[in-house]
């Protein structure tokens, strides 16, 4: 009656649960291959090296618990040498992001990070070897001498025992602490500077490396299972085996619009067909349909949780939200009521729901029984009456070897528990265990790929194969900046930003006649505040005018590091402008005159020419022209625009005379920017190579959307400045009135720098 039932039931939709696809590109097809034609060749720095061997047999003697066995062992050494290992890593692999972003190939990136954990994997395990290689000798100097107490022996012989007994878990406690310490450099150190140069959809998920199963040889072990994530049957006949809960889920969420919209009615069609056939194509297909977002665990509680929803909804209607919202949250609940109802029976069908609170259960009492009996006995005894008969049976005749009484209340108390579950607790069990399933299944995928990638890299410690492999350009090396070549590379390009002082005569012309000091407020309130913050960008001064300031940031030859021109003058603009506004707000208080920028920016590729009179080096670069216009105000514009707008300081148009235009002259344009800042377009296009840029479009009242660009600018000491960049169409005027005709020329490019735009931004993405 109930099959009838549930074939008329209509499936819940899950269009509006904001589920998360799990799926990330990763590959080394792009790069060559080393000099054997089949793998990788990779040389990471001696330094990561070194202080990875010493880190990891201090961490070996830590999780074995052996320290009184090393008489030259502290705590403290290993804080030290986790940070050591800390810094050494992270230039390593900061080199690894620069040669991908200047190499334009994201896979060199990847290359970096499956090289440094292949190197922590195998140190791991070498260093467990050098803890062996230390008592062995020591155990048969002890049993050969007469010098030495008895139970010393013993001791050492009971430790050496104990470390072979638990290498598993001493290897999966040592390597968790590296690969933690390797993941919190990948997220809180480099994750900023990857997206600043590479799309969100090309940067490796931060889950990548912190997965339990690179640390064991055997992915199913009871002990990794019930320790990382729940236990899970490993005969083929046992209902909950990888494989079996894997198939049902795909069956069941293939049955909503989940599965349809992935295969379409068409294709669901004719998979069906082909899942009468031999090797069961459909389900095949279906699993990798379905896996990214199974893979996806914050997708377990967005599915089923609708006890959180509850929860949300009561709070939602306290805080008077609106019924539309109301609405939504409990078409949530309902949506998730549904759809776990539906996972609930089909477990409970299948006699699942005992065996998975049994899991659970068991995780607080297994360690007092295990050894000598394993986790798989321990659920058993818990679930089956006639195993747990036999299992009591079997370890009363081993009493005996036993030195302490083997009780069995614990358990017996657990199985109370167990039989106590309410159905709703079984569900609440039920959401936990999918949720650690969709770990694992994710962990299972992830390691196959992982595998198969440190499988195809060779670390090379080899003289003579590093020179090999270098002399034909086909070794990757992540050095230390201490460890690279040091010499003076030529300038390849250069940016220039010219800051001008808008009526700067008329500032002059009112302070000499209040008696003040003209000078000394350009320079404390414009001059050296500037200067304080070039070296934050990599700018220096090129020369400075009575109104004025022109810097320049070089770009060097080979050099991806220092790379980012363009982004870096953007910044830097931004910043003149914040300082200038807030010595204006002081000034206002004294009833001082404030000061007001016109700021251009303009790349130049190439590097510029130099004349030196006597010992001082003079520039000379057709930037430095162009910033000049790009910095411009036209007195006219500035009497229509200075009261009119508060959210763009940048406004240009073209004369509509073809005969000026086309010498494309200071006359071709008219240019408003009071605290502006213009960024030509050479200079916007190297930019958009330089980080990863965002698009947003707004609409406006005129019919002409307007485009905004922003990403994040690497800064010389390591922070980070977010930009805005407006692209804005110039339109052709009338030279005489001033008048817009409707021709559109080219474009222009403003550096935004009002906080409404930025608000508007990071409500929007």
């Amino acid at each position: 009656m109930l099959k009838i039932f549930e074939s008329f039931t209509k499936q819940p939709s899950l269009k509006n649960l904001g589920l998360k696809r799990y799926q990330f590109s990763y590959s080394f097809d792009k790069l060559v291959l080393g000099v054997d034609n089949i793998h990788f060749d990779v040389r990471i720095s001696p330094q990561v090296y070194n202080a990875l061997k010493r880190t990891a047999i201090l961490l070996m003697i830590k999780h074995s618990q052996s320290e009184d066995f090393f008489s030259d062992y502290k705590r403290d050494s290993c804080e030290i040498g986790k940070e050591t290992l800390r810094r050494v890593c992270t230039d390593a692999l900061i080199d690894g992001i620069n040669k991908a972003k200047s190499g334009n190939e994201v896979q060199i990136d990847y290359l970096s990070q499956t090289a440094l954990a292949k190197l922590f994997l195998e140190e791991i395990k070498n260093q467990y070897r050098s803890i062996l290689t230390h008592f062995e000798p020591l155990v048969r100097k002890y049993q050969l001498s007469q010098r030495y107490d008895q139970n010393e022996v013993f001791l050492i012989t009971d430790k050496l025992a104990d470390i072979k007994l638990h290498r598993n878990q001493i290897i999966r406690l040592a390597g968790k602490e590296l690969f933690d310490l390797l993941n919190d450099i990948q997220v809180r150190k480099l994750r900023n500077m990857r997206e600043a140069n590479f799309p969100a959809e090309k940067i490796l998920p931060d889950n990548y490396l912190i997965n339990p199963i690179l640390h064991t040889n055997n992915p199913t072990d009871d002990f990794l299972l019930i320790e990382e994530y729940v236990l899970l049957g490993q005969r083929s006949e046992d209902p909950d085996n990888y494989t079996s809960i894997k198939l049902i889920i795909h069956e069941l969420l293939g049955k909503t619009d989940l599965g349809q919209n992935n295969f379409g009615s068409e294709s669901i069609t004719q998979a069906n067909k082909l899942n009468n056939k031999k090797d069961n194509l459909f389900i095949h297909a279906m699993e990798n349909l379905l896996d990214p977002w199974i893979m996806e665990p914050s997708n377990i509680d967005r599915l089923f949780n609708y006890f959180d929803s509850q929860e949300l909804y009561k709070n939602a209607k306290k805080a008077k939200e609106s019924k539309d919202a109301l609405r939504k949250i409990k078409e949530q609940i309902k949506t998730q009521r549904k759809l776990l109802n539906i996972f609930y029976r089909k477990f409970k069908k299948s006699h699942l729901l005992k065996q998975i609170i049994a899991a659970f259960e068991m995780k607080s009492v297994y360690s007092r029984y295990c050894p000598p009996m394993v986790p798989r006995q321990i659920r058993e005894f818990l679930v089956d009456f006639w195993s747990r008969i036999s299992i009591i049976y079997q370890q009363k005749r081993l009493k005996s070897s036993y030195s302490q009484d083997f009780s069995f209340t614990p358990l017996q108390e657990t199985i109370k528990l167990i039989n106590k579950t309410s159905a709703k607790e079984k569900k609440q069990y039920l959401l936990m265990f999918l949720k650690q399933f969709s770990r694992y299944h994710r962990d299972i995928c992830n390691f196959r790929v992982i595998k198969d990638a440190m499988d195809s890299i060779n670390l090379a410690t080899e003289e003579n194969i590093i020179l090999l492999s270098r002399e034909n350009h086909s070794l990757f090396e992540f050095l230390l900046p201490d460890e690279k070549i040091k010499e003076e590379k030529a300038i390849a390009n250069h940016v220039i930003i010219k800051a001008d002082i808008r009526g700067s005569m008329i500032i002059n012309h009112t302070m000499r006649n209040r008696g003040l000091n003209v000078a000394s407020h350009f320079s404390l309130n414009f001059f050296d505040p500037i200067s304080a913050v070039l070296a934050d960008y990599g700018a220096a001064k090129v020369f400075i005018e009575g109104d004025a300031i022109i810097l320049s940031i070089f770009e060097k030859e080979d050099a991806a590091q220092v790379n980012y021109s363009v982004a870096r003058a953007c910044g830097l603009a931004i910043k003149m402008l914040q300082i200038v506004r807030n010595y204006n707000e002081k000034n206002k208080e004294n009833n001082l005159p404030v000061l007001e920028l016109g700021i251009g920016i303009c790349y130049c590729q190439g590097p510029p020419s130099f004349l030196f009179d006597g010992d001082s080096r003079i520039m000379i670069s057709p930037a430095i022209n162009q910033a000049d216009r790009l910095s411009s105000c036209d007195k006219i514009l500035r009497k229509i625009f200075k009261s009119q707008n508060d959210l763009f300081n940048l406004f240009v148009f073209e004369n509509e005379s073809v005969e000026i235009a086309e010498t494309d002259t200071d006359e071709s344009y008219f240019r408003y920017n009071v605290n502006g800042i213009e960024l030509n377009e050479d200079g916007f296009n190297k930019l958009a190579k330089e980080i990863n840029l965002q698009i947003f479009t707004y609409p406006s009242g005129d019919d002409e959307s307007m485009k905004f660009y922003t990403g994040k600018v690497p800064l010389a000491n390591s922070n980070y400045q977010r930009i805005i960049i407006r692209e804005a169409l110039i339109h052709k005027v009338q030279p005489t009135a001033l008048d817009v005709t409707g021709k559109i020329s080219k474009k222009y490019y403003e550096v935004c720098t009002h906080h409404k735009i930025y608000n508007y931004i990071d409500s929007h993405s």
